[in-house]
């Protein structure tokens, strides 16, 4: 995860950001990272962000404790073990300016939930970014396990079968209905890569 953070988060992506989301926040936009992982994600919205009030949740404690140690510049940042599947966000409703969800949302088994409790935090304006897998063939698949990801044929191909069916869960169409389903809007989207997709969402009136 931290070796692959500057290719699913490159220019292209911060470029992206700026002009369709970073330009609508506040001047201290209160942000939450769900699976944040190590941290590296709410690192990067910090140094853009200087007057951010930052907090990442993710399940694993290795990834919790990584993220502990980075610094967040000017920005205050709180990182913390939670699992917004099973567990209401510790926010109250209409706090949260900017929420972001990255290649975590797939792995829900019912990820309906989870959005409600999104969309429950979300201040009026406010903004849910969702960056995640998109069905591919699987060659295209194997393929970017061994050429983007340099693992070996053999590897790719191991690791390939195993996460294909968990990576490979669900259409931008399905995308488009869950999010409609749990009450956003989407502003804008956006295949910045071939395996994943960025939906730009407010809640809908």
């Amino acid at each position: 995860m931290v070796e692959t953070h500057p290719e699913r988060f490159g220019q292209e992506f911060w470029t992206f950001f700026t002009t369709r989301i970073g330009s609508h926040l506040p001047p201290r936009p209160v942000m939450i990272d769900l699976g944040c992982g190590p941290g590296l994600l709410l690192r990067d919205l910090g140094g853009r962000h200087p007057g951010a009030t930052l907090y990442g949740y993710d399940v694993t404690p290795a990834m919790i404790a990584y993220g502990q140690q980075l610094s967040y510049g000017a920005a205050k940042a709180t990182l913390a073990l939670h699992d917004v599947a099973t567990q209401p966000l510790p926010h109250a409703p209409g706090s949260v300016d900017l929420v972001t969800m990255s290649s975590v949302l797939h792995v829900f088994d019912e990820p309906l939930p989870a959005l409600a409790e999104i969309r429950r935090t979300l201040a009026p304006g406010g903004i849910f970014l969702l960056h995640d897998w998109l069905r591919q063939p699987l060659s295209t698949y194997l393929a970017w396990r061994r050429d983007v990801l340099k693992e070996g044929e053999a590897e790719s191909r191991r690791r390939g079968f195993r996460l294909f069916p968990v990576h490979n869960k669900y259409t931008t169409e399905d995308w488009r209905w869950l999010l409609a389903q749990a009450g956003f809007a989407i502003c804008d989207e956006a295949q910045l890569r071939a395996s994943h997709r960025i939906f730009v969402t407010t809640p809908a009136r």
